[in-house]
């Protein structure tokens, strides 16, 4: 499970380097228009601070409008950020509503980190 989370994470961060020498903008462009791969990219190029700036508010505004679009991964990545405090305020309650919709859109580590909010 952990090392299933971890090769997600480390295949969401080489993404976001293969695409942090592109164009934001188009990307930025696709996500406003609901692409939700484009969005996830967003998300982690700003978390990470890959291509861009350091920015915990434009990555979780990114990772929202992918996870709201239908991106697991994006909700996946979203509960992360708000059960580790990344940037934001820990909040179980967020954690949990972000985990559960990832789960709901297939991602089984979603499942797997919200039961273990749970215990």
């Amino acid at each position: 499970m952990l090392r299933s989370f971890i090769m997600l994470l480390l295949l969401f961060i080489y993404a976001s380097r293969v695409v942090a020498n592109t164009d934001t903008e188009n990307y930025k462009k696709s996500c406003e228009g609901g692409d939700i791969f484009s969005c996830g990219l967003l998300g982690s190029m700003y978390q990470w601070g890959d291509g861009v700036g350091h920015d915990a508010l434009k990555a979780i505004y990114f990772y929202e409008k992918g996870c709201y679009g239908g991106g697991g991964y994006s909700c996946l990545m979203l509960g992360g950020m708000y059960g580790e405090g990344l940037g934001v305020k820990p909040s179980t309650k967020n954690a949990l509503k972000f985990l559960d919709l990832a789960c709901e859109l297939e991602i089984t580590d979603g499942c797997a980190k919200s039961r273990q909010l749970r215990d």
